[in-house]
């Protein structure tokens, strides 16, 4: 499968707000958020990570071996995703991590920490992506949310946006999926109003081809 680099920020300003790191091609409409936008034998590659672009690849393409005697084995994980407690033992690095709180702030009565993800994810969860917050993530402290400040500066507010939402429809008692829902639409709604435009929008562009989806997100450096 051939690595794309694309521009992962214009992806969610005008595409697909759940694009994270790196994705194939998927159709299948039980899928969370099919990418059908992405040509055959291709995999997109946020450009903006490539430093930690042989983790993350090792982390997406690992195959579970025996993974229904591994679910039983590991039944009382904290995580209701067990394929993430998985790959936390098998890919976190042993020890404490350094230093990666690279700024906080208090809003109401949570703690919002810009975090340095590349450290996270080796460290403590190789899936954490651009944001999360302590009814998700069991690592993250009480009345926390985390935000990865390897992103794009412009991205972390509308993060925040989502992260925050999420979380207090989650303490209000809805299940992630429905929250995180919600939260895709506070997003969206922030995103719009720093000039992003989704499909549906009156004046999204209706002359989209293929050729154009890569004109507007493959970044240089591809071959």
């Amino acid at each position: 499968m051939k690595i794309v680099y694309v521009n992962g920020f214009k992806i969610r300003q005008t595409l697909d707000t759940d694009f994270t790191l790196c994705h194939s091609r998927s159709t299948d409409c039980t899928d969370y958020a099919p990418k059908f936008y992405i040509p055959e034998n291709e995999l997109w590659f946020d450009a903006r990570f490539k430093d930690e672009e042989k983790f993350v690849l090792e982390v997406e393409t690992y195959e579970f071996e025996n993974i229904e005697e591994l679910k039983k084995k590991n039944k009382n994980s904290p995580f209701v995703d067990k394929q993430r407690w998985f790959r936390i033992e098998r890919f976190v690095k042993k020890g404490l991590p350094p230093n990666f709180v690279e700024k906080e702030e208090q809003k109401d009565n949570l703690i919002i920490k810009y975090v340095n993800g590349s450290v996270v994810r080796q460290y403590l969860d190789p899936e954490f992506v651009f944001g999360g917050h302590d009814l998700v993530y069991s690592y993250i402290p009480k009345n926390e949310i985390w935000l990865d400040n390897k992103m794009e500066p412009k991205e972390l507010p509308h993060i925040l946006i989502h992260e925050a939402i999420e979380r207090k429809l989650m303490a209000e008692g809805k299940p992630y999926d429905t929250a995180h829902e919600y939260a895709n639409t506070y997003e969206r709604d922030s995103r719009r109003a720093a000039g992003g435009i989704y499909p549906g929008d009156p004046s999204y562009p209706s002359e989209w081809t293929k050729e154009s989806v890569i004109q507007n997100y493959y970044v240089a450096g591809n071959e």
